[in-house]
């Protein structure tokens, strides 16, 4: 084998020689093969990536250097669409929550007007006269035994089949609340938005028809209280009571038993329960809605 062909049969490589600059004959060679090359040229570069991704990853760089992922962006949009659906649901709730509070406020006599903020109220001239001057609270909700007269009749069937028509949904016709002697009636002109029922102290209360305790408590004017709130935007409410026998928040049935009759509150003269019946805001006559006077 000539010299030639034995030189080429040596494997080619590369020599790194280091030169120091104040003493050239401390030089030093170092020999690497091909493949130590490649090896590391192609270690260099995954670092280089690595800490690349690293940095868009792990660090706000990646949020200067947006990168389109389809999967993240079919995912947030998803979860875009979602949240803009709860938030159209709780705003409709919270409007619906709001001319409720409206309603209930005006129910218990009170001005109130509703702002972009809430609800503002204005005042409470439900037992004030036209000239400004507090009406008398006997004249209001004090039973006269001397003009009781038994409660008997029945709701017209045009007025049923009206209500029936206008909500399906309606517990209303309702029944009396308590057995008794109606002492006084329904008169929007004297401020007397109920019907007076006079009966003995301690007797049953009972709910006019199905519906849920949105208030049970102590009034100064009307003693022990229970409001009941029905389908239909129907409020029936319950004063002057001995005592409560259900609490805010409870659901109850037609019939049911939810307070003593009482003479409590400083507008009472006497054992009597005072029934109210109102309708989206508007006080109206409960025997109108009343199904049998006869309890």
């Amino acid at each position: 084998m000539s010299g030639a062909e034995h030189h080429k049969s040596k494997k080619a490589g590369y020599d790194l020689v280091l030169v120091p600059r104040d003493d050239a004959g401390l030089s030093k060679s170092v020999r690497f093969a091909p493949w130590q090359i490649y090896l590391t040229f192609g270690g260099s570069v995954v670092v280089i990536v690595a800490a690349v991704l690293a940095l868009l990853v792990y660090t706000p760089v990646g949020v200067l250097i947006p990168l389109e992922n389809p999967t993240l962006v079919n995912r947030y949009s998803k979860d875009l669409v979602s949240l803009n659906q709860r938030m159209t649901v709780l705003m409709e709730q919270l409007l619906e929550l709001r001319e409720y509070n409206v309603k209930l406020r005006t129910a218990l006599g009170e001005k109130v007007v509703a702002t972009d903020s809430g609800v503002a109220v204005v005042g409470s001239p439900r037992n004030e006269k036209p000239d400004g001057k507090q009406a008398d609270s006997r004249e209001r909700t004090s039973p006269d035994i001397t003009r009781a007269e038994p409660l008997r009749g029945t709701l017209p069937s045009a007025a049923i089949a009206a209500m029936m028509q206008e909500n399906r949904q309606v517990v209303f016709p309702a029944v009396m609340p308590a057995e008794g002697y109606l002492t006084r009636g329904f008169d929007s002109s004297q401020r007397h938005y109920g019907l007076d029922i006079a009966g003995s102290t301690g007797s049953l209360v009972r709910a006019s028809a199905d519906g849920f305790v949105v208030f049970a408590g102590w009034t100064s004017n009307d003693g022990n209280e229970i409001i009941l709130s029905h389908p239909g935007g129907f409020l029936t409410f319950y004063k002057h009571n001995q005592s409560l026998l259900v609490p805010s928040n409870a659901a109850v049935k037609r019939g049911e038993p939810i307070a003593l009759l009482g003479s409590s509150g400083e507008t009472s003269s006497g054992p009597h329960v005072h029934f109210e019946v109102w309708k989206d805001g508007v006080p109206i006559d409960p025997a109108g809605v009343i199904l049998n006077l006869n309890f």
